[in-house]
């Protein structure tokens, strides 16, 4: 039998299902009024879709998720799947790239993430904050331009395209945030 949780209970991070969706709570707030039953409205992240939502629930009893995260590393791009390796038990799992869509710019050849499984379902994958990737290609910095927040187009080994400072060039090993697809700075 599943575990219950009372829609009042519910707390930031909490995974439930609701509608016969599978949500994470984000943020939620609890409103009692005197002659009504307590109302929570949850800011809910939908863990199949990725869309965030509002939800309204008022003495709901919700079916407790239990969603379990596994460290893997990237392997290889098979031309349809992304596969990644647990180095520990070596075991493999194939991820289709339309599950990757954003992912995909700062995944390369052993890149570790983390990968979210309801039962057998994969959710998605969580990918550090922070990745390291080669310039291998960047636009010529303009001459006389010492403006410092002068940026230029540069592309990673993915494809990706980012801005950054004028110094950086091809070859170069530079920092990037992957939630917000920026240049943060260069390593060696």
């Amino acid at each position: 039998m599943s575990d219950i949780i009372a829609a009042k209970d519910l707390r930031s991070g909490n995974t439930f299902l609701f509608k016969g969706n599978l949500y994470q709570v984000i943020e939620n707030s609890f409103n009692k009024t005197a002659m009504r039953e307590g109302i929570v409205k949850c800011k809910v992240k939908n863990l199949r879709t990725g869309s965030i939502t509002i939800e309204v629930l008022t003495g709901e009893k919700l079916e407790k998720a239990e969603v379990t995260t596994t460290k893997m590393s990237f392997s290889y791009d098979d031309g349809n799947n992304f596969i990644f390796m647990d180095n520990t038990t070596y075991e493999t799992v194939e991820i289709p790239h339309s599950k990757l869509q954003w992912e995909k710019n700062f995944i390369t050849e052993g890149t570790e993430v983390s990968i979210q499984k309801y039962g057998d379902e994969i959710l998605g994958v969580a990918l550090p904050d922070q990745v390291v990737a080669e310039v291998t290609e960047a636009e010529e910095a303009v001459q006389g331009n010492t403006v410092t927040s002068v940026q230029k187009k540069a592309w990673i080994s993915t494809g990706y395209e980012i801005q950054v400072p004028q110094f950086i060039k091809k070859g170069d090993k530079v920092l990037i945030n992957t939630t917000l697809g920026e240049y943060v700075g260069r390593t060696k």
